[in-house]
This record gives structure tokens, sequence and C-alpha cells, in this order.
């Protein structure tokens, strides 16, 4: 991983079902400054489907993805994903 994509945090959720981990990562997101890149961890069999789309829909650029392991980043304070 380059340092763009090096992880500021990680988020766990475990084997939550998507509609839940969604909720939990978005809350958990919210929490995080602009570009922010975290790891996530979903065990889920739905998170490969999921977790892309849930990226696609707020706005957060999606680094890389290796289930169970997703790399994201937040969006900047203009709402802009990509450097």
């Amino acid at each position: 991983m380059n340092s763009r994509s090096e992880p500021n945090a990680k988020f766990d959720g475990g084997e939550t079902g998507c509609g839940e981990l969604l909720l939990d990562l978005l809350l958990f997101m919210r929490q995080q400054p602009a570009d922010a890149v975290v790891e996530v961890r979903a065990l889920d069999a739905g998170a490969p489907l999921e977790i892309p789309a849930w990226c696609r829909l707020t706005k957060h650029e999606l680094i890389s993805m290796d289930h169970p392991l997703y790399i994201i980043k937040k969006p900047d304070q203009n709402g802009n994903s990509n450097e």
C-alpha cells in the first residue's frame, strides 16, 4: 500500500449482516476526518457487493477490496473522493 492508502483507522464489522454493517460503517465514517483512510473488515457474504455499492452512493472511494478486508477513503470536505 502506498502512503495515500495507508489506513488511519480500522472498523471491524465482524459477522454483522450488511444492513446493520453499512449503518454502523456510516456512523463510524462520520466521526473520521475528511480524507481519512479506513480499513474495514466485514465477514458477511454480501459485503463484496454491498460495500462497493455503499461507497458509490456515499461518494467514498473504495481503494481496494480483498474480502473480508476493504480499504475505503472518506471524501474531502468538498465531497471529492479522489486527490
